[in-house]
């Protein structure tokens, strides 16, 4: 029974020191005053200056310059020699050999007519003229690749006065005037009777 007793006795002491850790006490504790908190308010906006923004640069890049010694030369033909025309049913025939992107125009076609004919000599168009027996005309060959004819505008690949050649993808002169072109003389001779 001394046991019983030891064992009651220690529970009671435990059972004491829990109420009071456990607020056993009759008068509550004060805590200490905390002050409210109070939240400032500007009376003014602040002012961040940012600094000054630079406009970005742009770069126009355009096409190269077309080669034009290269790309842009006269064609090579010359004045017609009667001696070497040929006659079918007594009309007189030129034939005139021109490279490919080579265009003519007859300057006086009530005398003159000239076609290319579809038919290539040495890797040439035949441009067959035929007309007025003892008469001289004028015909205007061009390269085309001088033609400002061929040249876009308004693309923005090419600085003012100049028009992209898409073929080539470079830009070029739009006022060429006559570079690129030659004319000449057909004489057209006489067919015998």
């Amino acid at each position: 029974m001394k046991k019983t007793k030891t064992i009651l006795l220690a529970m009671t002491v435990l059972l004491a020191l829990w109420v009071s850790a456990c607020g056993g006490s009759a008068a509550p504790a004060t805590q200490a005053a905390v002050p409210p908190v109070v939240e400032v308010v500007p009376t003014q906006a602040i002012v961040v200056e940012a600094a000054p923004v630079e406009p970005l640069a742009t770069v126009q890049t355009f096409a190269p310059a077309c080669q034009v010694a290269a790309s842009c030369a006269a064609p090579a033909v010359k004045d017609t020699v009667a001696a070497e025309r040929y006659c079918v049913e007594k009309v007189p025939y030129e034939n005139i050999l021109v490279d490919e992107g080579v265009i003519f125009e007859v300057l006086d076609p009530s005398k003159l007519t000239c076609v290319d004919n579809g038919t290539m000599v040495d890797g040439k168009h035949v441009v067959e003229c035929h007309g007025t027996e003892s008469w001289a005309s004028q015909v205007k060959f061009t390269n085309t690749a001088c033609s400002a004819n061929s040249l876009a505008t308004g693309t923005g690949q090419c600085q003012e006065g100049l028009g992209y050649d898409a073929a080539n993808n470079c830009c070029a002169p739009l006022t060429a005037g006559d570079a690129g072109s030659v004319t000449i003389t057909v004489n057209m001779g006489e067919c015998p009777n």
